[in-house]
């Protein structure tokens, strides 16, 4: 059975769904200059590995014609069979640390075992850690001979300037409704499929923009309902999906701050298996298009700007309702819930709608500097108290005496930032080693974050309040699935405290607003 995503990639230059790319990867390869480090920087399923692959056999073809590989040499049939030694892909989701670069580089220094240049493939580059990337900045920089470096990215603004600064960029974008048609004209042709026009249509709009999610949901549809597929089919398979729970009907249950009702409807659908992912994903291109109408519309931005959120939120969440649930929940908590302007809010005269805003400007503006040298302030106690911190001796600590008083460390760095006693909250001590405490961490989110430089420093200070001294610590990743919490006892002086997995999501609420 074929797997339309796999058997329709692009193969050639000109198979490439974007043209623009097209034109790109082709210059590329003419070039007189010999680039050998890339960023292909876009969306999901906008063709990137696509692109890369094609790039790689492209560079080591035997035969090449213009900018097209042959697909017929000896160098071509082993790159497409995927046995080539000299291409590798890597998934820098999984291997992101900074021994994961080392080996990389010890690699590229390597010669060519057959073809003539050795291609590294880096996928989600983004989520190098930062000593990561430092190593990686010193191999792109002067690369080894006769390699080649292909960066894909979702999310090129979490790559370091001076990674970026080296880097030539190839953009890509989701796919225009033409193109995306074209797409999947070649799947119906290729498969001898009958479907009805207004059935590609809806294919295409809750496709989101990706070719990707286009060929694996037009597979689903094709396997569940055979090679004649019609409007109601395809209605019928978005609905088992994404629930019945249309847009139309949300924005009216929200009108009526029917907030018990719409979470009873996505525990309902929650029974019933339905992608919830797919469900957001829906609403939110339906309040998308409503923004798009009439950009005035606040409630309705920050209604948006919630979804996406919860976007982030699904990565960790281990109940699939339950961040949307949370947004509901959040957008209940404004008077400013999404509706229908009112005649009444239509025909209010300008002078006072203009009088409003100004007065919310001054009224935001103040708050904003408030909050700035709020901040200000932090910064600068952190400042000063991480420089007594460190002057100070090493505290002689045990694991029970972290543990008895891992409460008290909490409250101490909460004051300084609430964010960082939630990652902490979210964690526990684990052991103590001769370089100092061990905190076990469960989610690779929150150990990033606690080993930023500022954020650290905000748990030293805490542990030094606690403590009386300094207390080194390092983070490590829990053992099995990271999204796996058992619930923990926290001890302080008042009472013992258990974090439940409730509130391991708040700590998600907390972090992601």
């Amino acid at each position: 059975m074929s797997v339309f995503h796999l058997k329709y990639r692009p193969s050639k230059v000109t198979e490439l769904d974007l043209p623009e790319v097209s034109d790109k990867i082709k210059s590329i390869i003419l070039s007189d200059t010999d680039f050998q480090s890339l960023l292909f920087a876009g969306p999901k399923g906008s063709g990137k590995t696509s692109a890369a692959r094609i790039l790689a056999k492209a560079v080591n073809c035997l035969k090449p014609k213009e900018a097209e590989a042959c697909g017929k040499c000896d160098n071509c049939l082993e790159i497409e069979k995927g046995n080539s030694l000299d291409i590798m892909e890597i998934d820098a989701a999984s291997n992101r640390g900074i021994d994961d670069v080392r080996s990389l580089k010890e690699n590229a220094y390597l010669s060519p075992i057959r073809l003539k240049k050795k291609i590294f493939i880096i996928d989600e580059v983004h989520m190098l850690t930062k000593e990561a990337f430092n190593a990686l900045l010193k191999l792109i920089e002067e690369p080894p001979k006769n390699t080649l470096f292909i960066l894909c990215t979702t999310d090129a603004q979490k790559i370091p300037e001076t990674v970026l600064s080296r880097l030539l960029k190839v953009n890509f974008r989701k796919g225009k409704i033409e193109e995306l048609k074209k797409s999947l004209e070649k799947i119906v042709k290729g498969e001898k499929i009958e479907i009805e026009a207004e059935a590609q249509k809806m294919l295409i709009l809750n496709s989101d923009g990706s070719f990707r999610n286009l060929q694996k949901t037009f597979n689903e549809i094709f396997l569940q309902f055979g090679n004649k597929i019609n409007e109601e089919q395809v209605k019928k398979y978005f609905v088992l999906t994404r629930g019945e729970y249309q847009a139309e009907e949300l924005e009216k249950d929200l009108e009526g701050n029917e907030i018990k009702v719409i979470v009873d409807k996505l525990e309902v659908m929650a029974q019933k298996g339905v992608d919830f992912g797919e469900l957001r994903l829906k609403w939110l291109q339906y309040f998308h298009h409503k923004l798009l109408e009439n950009l005035d519309r606040q409630e309705l931005k920050r209604w948006v700007e919630i979804l996406v959120r919860a976007g982030e939120l699904e990565k960790i969440a281990m109940i699939e309702q339950l961040p949307l649930e949370l947004a509901v929940i959040e957008m209940k908590t404004n008077p400013s819930v999404v509706k229908t302007a009112s005649p009444s809010d239509k025909g209010e005269r300008i002078e006072e709608r203009e009088t409003k805003k100004e007065e919310k400007k001054i009224t935001d503006d103040s708050w904003k500097e408030k909050k700035i040298e709020k901040e200000r302030e932090i910064e600068e106690k952190i400042i000063e108290e991480v420089a007594e911190v460190e002057t100070k001796e090493k505290a002689i600590v045990n694991l029970a005496q972290v543990e008895e008083k891992w409460g008290e460390v909490l409250q101490s760095v909460k004051p300084y930032n609430h964010s960082v006693e939630a990652f902490l909250r979210a964690a526990r001590p684990k052991k103590i080693t001769s370089q100092g405490l061990i905190i076990e961490v469960f989610y690779k989110f929150h150990k990033e974050k606690l080993e930023e430089a500022k954020n650290r420093k905000i748990v030293e200070i805490g542990l030094d309040k606690v403590f009386g001294g300094f207390v080194n610590f390092d983070c490590v990743l829990a053992d099995g699935n990271s999204k796996r919490v058992a619930p923990l006892t926290v001890v302080n002086n008042k009472e013992d405290k258990v974090i439940s997995e409730s509130e391991i999501y708040d700590v998600a609420k907390d972090i992601f607003g």
